[in-house]
Order: C-alpha cells, then structure tokens, then sequence
C-alpha cells in the first residue's frame, strides 16, 4: 500500500475531531512563531494534513500554501480555513515532487512529522525540494521522528521539547548529513 492510500484511508475514517493535531498546536510550534523566531511572510506546509498549523500561520499573517497527499485531508484543510475566516492555499501533492511551484521561493517551510513518512529512497529528492524552495535567509521548521533519539543540548526551550530553526547554510549541512 502506498502512502497516498494508507493517509488517504485515515482520514476517510477517523472523524475530523478524533484525528490528534486537528485540536490544538504544539507548545513549540506556538513558541517559535510567537516569539518572533519566524517572521511573517510566504509560508509552505508540506504534509499539512486537515490545515491547523496552516491556519494557525495563516491568522498570524502568512501567505500560507499547504501540501499533502491526501485529497481528503485537503478538503478538510479548505473547510477549516473557510471556517476560521482566513485565506490559504491547499494543494493535493506529493511534498516530494513540488513542481507545480515552479520556482516559488517561501520565507518559512513547516515540516511537522512529514520527513520521517518519507521512504529513504525519497528524501534526498524531498530535501532538494526544500532547498530550492527556500528564499535566501528563509526558515525551516523540521520536526521529526529519530529511531537514534536525540541528545541533550538539541533541547532549545525548556520544556524538555527538541526543536531547531535552520537558516539556508546549516539547513545544507545538516541535511548532508543526514542522506
């Protein structure tokens, strides 16, 4: 089964208010924006699910284009946001073929919980895809999961919760590193 079909069957099945990060946002996620760490400007969620963390950016000011493989969880996104009264673009596409923005370049690109999703054969395609839709001193907000763990001094914010703002530059090295 590939994953358009296992997300496209998750979200024909679980109702819209039992589906976890439709509720409410990350205490980090929240942090990062409202603490000014990411300026207000053109935002890309990639794997942006029902829309929140879009919708979310979007009534903070950003120019929000969400992507995800599910034509489902896209309809629900675009309803979200008729609901909360705020403009958004939504997409149906796979994150790791982007060509439909041609060569758009975002100040902010939200990655929460989509790298981790992506088969390893993808991800240097997938990364690609961020770099060149990156604007020179744009941001990536990446969150994932690691078989590794993490260590200690990755911890940005007290509550115990891993999080990292890349610019462009150390965004290349990390990701280097981890293809």
């Amino acid at each position: 089964m590939n994953s358009r079909s296992i997300w496209e069957r998750y979200y024909i099945k679980t109702p819209l208010e039992k589906i976890p990060w439709q509720k409410s946002q990350a205490n980090y996620f929240t942090k990062v924006i409202e603490t000014g760490k990411v300026k207000s400007g053109s935002a890309l969620d990639l794997g942006c699910g029902t829309g929140a963390k879009s919708i979310y950016l979007a009534k903070r000011g950003f120019k929000v284009n969400g992507v995800d493989i599910s034509r489902t969880a896209i309809k629900f996104a675009k309803r979200n946001a008729q609901k909360a009264k705020v403009k958004a673009r939504f997409i149906v596409a796979n994150a790791t073929d982007l060509g439909f923005l041609k060569n758009k370049k975002f100040d902010f690109i939200l990655d929460w919980a989509n790298l981790h999703g992506i088969p390893k054969s993808k991800r240097k395609k997938y990364i690609q895809e961020i770099v060149k839709h990156t604007k020179k001193g744009g941001k990536l907000l990446l969150r994932c999961f690691s078989k590794r763990g993490v260590k200690k001094e990755s911890v940005l914010f007290g509550d115990g919760q891993n999080l990292s703002v890349f610019k462009k530059k150390i965004l290349k090295i990390f990701l280097v590193s981890i293809l």
